[in-house]
């Protein structure tokens, strides 16, 4: 039987909800890609202090690191360079594993971006030249982060540390990091030694393959590593993998990298001729 009252009312009900749908799509309670803030960080690695110059090669780079904000992008990237908001370091902070190297490290570098001649935070891994006999170099880091293997964000993206390489202690530990995080989330994973090329057999192989499995399905928009000396980008497991040079040796660059609403975007900032070297840009989900 037709009831014109009952009718009615649901059509109010209807109409309440068809309003509300439409304004939840207006104002959704997480952010769109593109409402979400570009996000600027440097990554450099190996400042080996101990080793012959490095303490005037790093403060070389600090004052760069410093002064690079609102410098103009190469052509390709476009747009000028913002406050990043921290550093990732690479490791091997120190060349022996020596408490004066950490202290010279840490009076260049800090932590905060208050407490050294850096003006940004400092997220750094551990190498394998901060580990030699009993290196008090652990102990620094684990005060400085809480442990050798730590995570934060950045707005929408997750950033992990993985040590000096992601055993199968640590990578039990990235499980249960990532299971929190979700698979759309944006992540950005760095550790020490290299996944390939030159000295990228200073891990098991199998291990490689372990991390290539524990990183299958997620947002991986990009891995960074040191160790190596040299500056540079290749492709391992269908993942994007850059690396900084170092003051030591040839390779004189750090990375700047941009993370736009749909786009990465890495500098490579020479700290002798004071110029860009090269640069890379890809698309992304956000």
């Amino acid at each position: 039987m037709y009831q014109k009252g009952v009718t009615a009312e649901r059509f109010r009900i209807a109409a309440r909800a068809l309003a509300a749908l439409a304004l939840s799509a207006c104002v959704a309670p997480h952010a769109s890609a593109a409402d979400q803030p570009t996000i600027t960080f440097f990554v450099a690695g190996d400042s080996h202090f101990g080793a012959r110059d490095m303490g005037d090669a790093n403060r070389s780079i600090v004052e760069q690191m410093n002064a690079l904000p609102g410098t103009d992008y190469p052509p390709e990237l476009g747009g000028q360079v913002e406050v990043p908001r921290g550093v990732l370091f690479m490791g091997d902070m120190t060349d022996s594993s020596q408490e004066t190297e950490w202290r010279n490290f840490e009076r260049v570098y800090g932590r905060t971006g208050r407490d050294g001649l850096l003006k940004y935070p400092v997220f750094e891994a551990i190498g394998n030249h901060d580990v030699i006999g009993d290196s008090p170099i652990v102990r620094h880091v684990k005060r400085r982060h809480g442990s050798l293997v730590y995570s934060w964000d950045w707005a929408d993206v997750h950033f992990v540390c993985l040590d000096m390489y992601p055993d199968a202690t640590t990578r039990a530990w990235l499980v249960k990091d990532l299971a929190k995080v979700g698979h759309s989330r944006p992540l950005i994973v760095f550790f020490h030694y290299a996944i390939q090329g030159p000295y990228g057999d200073f891990w098991p192989e199998a291990d490689k393959q372990a991390l290539a499995q524990a990183l299958d399905g997620y947002n991986l928009l990009a891995i960074f590593h040191g160790h190596f000396h040299h500056a540079g980008h290749y492709v391992w497991s269908g993942q994007d993998v850059f690396l900084p040079g170092s003051p030591r040796h040839a390779s004189h660059q750090f990375l700047v990298v941009r993370l736009s609403a749909h786009q990465l975007a890495v500098g490579f900032w020479d700290f002798d001729t004071r110029a860009w070297r090269d640069a890379f840009v890809k698309a992304i989900r956000r």
